[in-house]
């Protein structure tokens, strides 16, 4: 964008100010010299309407008042015998008075005796409006327009086009009334009261005046206004006694400045009620007016140029300084060595030339003192650039070493999920068998004692790898869609069963809801707020509940425990943070349960809201992503607790570790049923082609070699042609191996297992229906996941 010089903002602005003030100024002196003109012009031409009426009236009385001297003097002529001598009287007074168009005497029976020129002699006007008036009074008729009555008419022929006013006195003697005198004046006397009126200006006023009846009717003006009503503004405001003036637009279209008065009588003539009117053209009489508005704005212009000029030769005065040292800034700006010029013209300009030498000269001494702090600057990187290279040395060694750190704690942690959950599941299923063998209070103490060692001691190993999971960043959640009330149901199972020995109540409500997680997280987050909830719930018990509140889908988890108090509602879920209260009858953990539930809920898109009331209990809600919620889920019907126990049932169990094998199988047929135990699928599958009969199958899914206990038992499946209900056990635990348990659609569970949470998984998918297929009756379950 092309910048704009100093010299053209201070014209500019010293001319728009001008111009500004010069519109102000024009205005504000046209608009007040223009409403004065108008006023002036309105004012004139009403005046001129007042002393028109002013002047009709006085002549009217005038000649009321010639009419009452010719009475006398008819007085005296009445008395001769011969109306030829009257008649020449009534000429003299016609000749005399020449605004008479007719003059006559009429006797007291209306007969016109004489009359001027021995017009309508011998003719009887009894029943004419003046001869009538005329006997009581002095009469000054209305004018004779062209459709009014005749009887209202002195009658005299050939001067219609010139009668104007009737006017009638009575003629009177010492035996009182002997006639009438009757006269009509001519419209020519009219003519002549306005030319006189108008007098010098009749030429450079091209007015027209109008005279009105008290019925709005034009009596004289214009051809083409006599004889109409007219209703404008200026009748309607003329008033008795006052003259005034309106800008209106006529029946013709154009607009008028009219002036206007009414009459108000003469002494003892008290006037018809006519009202006066003088018009002009408003543009003819507004002329002025619209010259001195031109010659205002010519002049105004005018005076804004003369101003513009000015302002020009004074900004380049201003400017002059403030170029010269702006080119010399320029030039210092491209690398030359000048100096300023001191330059004057104005206080400022060399104040401002002062500073601008004297910021130079300090600029020259910081730039040779930066030219010395350059080289010492650059030598400072050069050696710490050194320095850099070999840190960033060190630091790809150290990145190499903690990769190759990452990657063997990767391999310990998938060596650890696996080869010591082994020992550890095999140690739990011998220690619910010793215990169903031995007797005597303090021998099954110590056994219990044992037991709950043993929990404590998964729930721990569990925590652990899966912080040590977490914080590798190992756990990528694998998305599928996933049931809400089968998760629900599944972990209800073995909650149930925990509760029932702690004597404590365990309740449980679905929801047919699916979405799109992690199963097997979204089961740990549960398990992990349900574990929590039972290990510090000493009476009362435990809910578990799909709900819907404030319009979001959220999975509560009640307790009637001691509660939280609001400062520890956050710190409960830091990792290794313990609650003030000691767990009942169980091991306090390492407190890492809460800790795991919130991570994981943060992998989700889930949230972990907590609400509690010290000594009343706590409630944990988990609330589900919306986005993620799909139509419709599958929903388990409620299992009573009496299906859980399972006896007499025909059982293979697989698994490559012997001592498993040996312990799950005592475990079993301690129940009472019979177990077939293999260490391999190969020796599985031979017994079955041998026609072994099976109700059901718990096998381990990382089974040596090529094939997994998953794929093997689906291969069993399609080769026999028939479901056979089984449950996985897996002791790896990483993301892969549980999304592919999560979408197998068998229940599964992570070893080590608790032996009466298996017996409870297979006392759900053990459902009687017996199928044969190839002579071999098997007893399908249903397809539960309950891991």
């Amino acid at each position: 964008m092309r910048r704009i010089s100093l010299k053209v903002l201070i014209a500019a602005a010293i001319s728009v100010v001008s111009f500004l003030l010069t519109i102000a100024v024009s205005y504000v002196v046209g608009r007040d010299a223009v409403d004065r003109l108008e006023l002036q012009i309105g004012q004139s031409l009403a005046l001129l309407a007042d002393e028109m009426q002013d002047k009709l009236d006085r002549a009217m009385f005038e000649r009321l008042q010639s009419l009452d001297n010719m009475a006398a003097l008819g007085k005296l002529l009445q008395k001769e015998d011969s109306p030829q001598a009257l008649r020449a009287s009534l000429e003299r007074f016609q000749n005399a008075y020449s605004d008479y168009s007719w003059i006559g005497f009429a006797d007291t029976q209306g007969k016109v005796l004489s009359a001027t020129g021995g017009e309508f002699e011998g003719r009887n006007v009894k029943d004419q409006v003046w001869f009538k008036k005329g006997l009581d009074e002095a009469f000054v008729g209305d004018v004779k327009l062209p459709n009014a009555p005749k009887t209202s008419r002195i009658p005299h022929e050939g001067r219609g086009a010139s009668d104007f006013i009737d006017l009638a006195v009575p003629v009177l003697d010492e035996n009182g009334t002997v006639g009438v005198l009757g006269a009509t004046l001519s419209a020519d006397w009219a003519e002549e009261v306005r030319d006189t009126l108008l007098g010098s200006m009749k030429d450079s006023i091209p007015a027209d005046v109008i005279v009105l009846n008290e019925e709005k009717q034009v009596l004289f003006g214009p051809d083409d206004l006599t004889g109409r009503t007219l209703d404008l503004r200026s009748v309607r405001a003329a008033r008795p006694g006052k003259a005034g003036f309106a800008v209106e637009r006529w029946p013709d279209g154009t607009s008028y400045v009219t002036g206007y008065s009414k009459s108000d009588g003469y002494r003892s003539y008290t006037g018809l009620n006519w009202t006066f009117l003088v018009r002009e053209n408003q543009k003819l009489a507004f002329a002025p007016v619209y010259s001195l508005q031109k010659n205002i704005l010519i002049w105004g212009g005018i005076f804004a140029c003369l101003a513009a000029v000015l302002a020009w030769i004074l900004a380049s005065k201003l400017s002059q300084p403030l170029l010269q040292l702006a080119d010399a800034a320029e030039e210092l700006r491209r690398g030359q060595t000048i100096e300023l010029p001191q330059v004057g013209g104005y206080e400022e300009a060399r104040i401002l030339s002062q500073s601008l030498r004297s910021l130079v000269k300090e600029l020259d001494a910081q730039r040779a003192s930066l030219a010395t702090a350059n080289q010492s600057l650059e030598r400072q990187v050069r050696e710490r650039t050194q320095r850099l290279a070999e840190q960033n040395i060190g630091l790809e060694r150290a990145k190499a070493a903690a990769e190759s750190a990452t990657e063997a704690k990767s391999r310990f942690l998938a060596a650890a999920s696996h080869d010591l959950r082994q020992p550890l599941h095999a140690l739990t299923l011998f220690a619910r068998a010793l215990s169903r063998r031995v007797s005597g209070n303090e021998a099954t103490a110590l056994v219990a004692q044992m037991e709950e060692g043993l929990r404590g001691l998964k729930g721990m190993f569990d925590a652990l790898l899966n912080v040590s999971r977490l914080d590798a960043k190992l756990i990528e959640p694998t998305k599928i869609p996933v049931s809400v009330s089968e998760v629900i149901e599944r972990i209800s199972v073995g909650s149930r069963v925990e509760a029932e020995q702690n004597g404590l109540k365990f309740l449980s409500r679905t929801r047919d809801w699916a979405l799109e997680t992690d199963a097997a997280l979204l089961e740990t987050i549960i398990r992990n707020l349900v574990s929590n909830a039972l290990k510090f719930t000493k009476d009362g018990g435990v809910i578990l509940a799909a709900r819907i509140r404030e319009g979001k889908r959220v999975i509560d988890v009640y307790d009637t425990g001691p509660g939280v108090s609001p400062d520890r509602r956050e710190k409960i879920f830091e990792e290794f943070s313990r609650a003030d209260q000691r767990a009942y009858g169980v091991n306090d953990g390492l407190g890492l349960g809460l800790s795991i539930a919130r991570r994981y809920a943060e992998l989700l898109d889930m949230k972990i809201l907590v609400s509690s009331k010290p000594g009343s209990g706590s409630r944990f809600t988990i609330v589900l992503p919306q986005d993620a919620m799909l139509k419709h889920g599958r929903r388990l019907q409620p299992t009573q607790s009496s299906e859980r126990g399972i006896s007499g049932k025909r059982i293979l169990v697989l698994d490559d570790d012997p001592l498993i094998v040996a312990a799950l199988t005592r475990d079993l047929e301690d129940r009472g049923n019979v177990v077939f135990g293999y260490q391999s699928g190969a020796d599985a599958e031979t017994g079955l082609h041998n026609g072994l009969v099976i109700d059901a199958a718990v096998l381990d899914f990382d089974l040596c070699g090529s094939e997994s206990g998953l794929e093997f038992i689906r291969r069993m499946t399609a080769k026999l042609n028939c479901d056979i209900p089984s449950v996985l056990l897996s002791g790896g635990t990483d993301s892969a191996t549980l999304a592919l348990l999560a979408k197998s659609g068998m229940p599964w569970l992570t070893k080590p297992a608790d032996p009466e949470l298996i017996a409870a998984t297979l006392s759900v998918i053990l459902k009687p229906q017996k199928i044969s297929q190839s002579g071999i009756d098997l007893e399908i379950g249903a397809d539960v996941n309950a891991g």
